[in-house]
């Protein structure tokens, strides 16, 4: 394992260049452009020694969900456990503000990660969460999402379907003294 450490901050512009480049290899992730990731405070960053090694999206959504909407590691730094690393800081900084989660892939380690996190799995999106069916046509009215979606659409046709991960924030007990 190398020296990784993960930082809540917001992604520098040569980061933001990269990490928009590196989406545009994947079929997983419909991408943002480089000024929506710069504009991204919810993010959580991966460095290798100093070296940008990967990040962390999430948005905060109406009525007290947070979505982990990304979890990126750049080709040099896989199979490290940085992703793992990644996402353990999203869901800890989510949990931590008492938020619902929610998690949307097709990433067969991701989902296995679901589980182990007690999310509830499902490939119906009908079944989403109100506050996903509110943000979801905001999220894709994005120009550059649909010209990525028509790109990516033959490569994506080849890929398992999506399945959503919900985890409800356990309600608070009042304890009387």
């Amino acid at each position: 394992m190398t020296d990784v450490t993960i930082m809540h901050r917001p992604l520098t512009p040569s980061e933001a260049e990269t990490l928009h480049q590196e989406l545009k290899s994947t079929p997983n992730i419909l991408g943002f452009t480089v000024r929506e990731l710069l504009r991204m405070q919810d993010v959580q960053v991966a460095e290798d020694n100093g070296a940008f090694a990967g990040a962390a999206l999430t948005f905060d959504l109406p009525l007290g969900w947070t979505e982990i909407a990304a979890v990126y590691v750049l080709p040099d730094f896989r199979g490290q456990g940085v992703g793992t690393k990644l996402l353990h800081a999203a869901w800890d900084r989510a949990s931590g503000r008492d938020r619902h989660l929610y998690m949307l892939s097709r990433n067969t380690q991701v989902i296995e990660w679901m589980r182990r996190q007690g999310m509830t799995i499902n490939g119906c999106t009908l079944m989403a969460p109100l506050a996903v069916q509110i943000w979801m046509p905001v999220y894709m009215a994005s120009r550059h999402r649909w010209m990525e979606s028509l790109r990516k659409s033959r490569e994506i046709r080849k890929c398992p379907s999506m399945v959503q991960g919900i985890k409800k924030r356990e309600a608070k007990k009042n304890i009387e003294a």
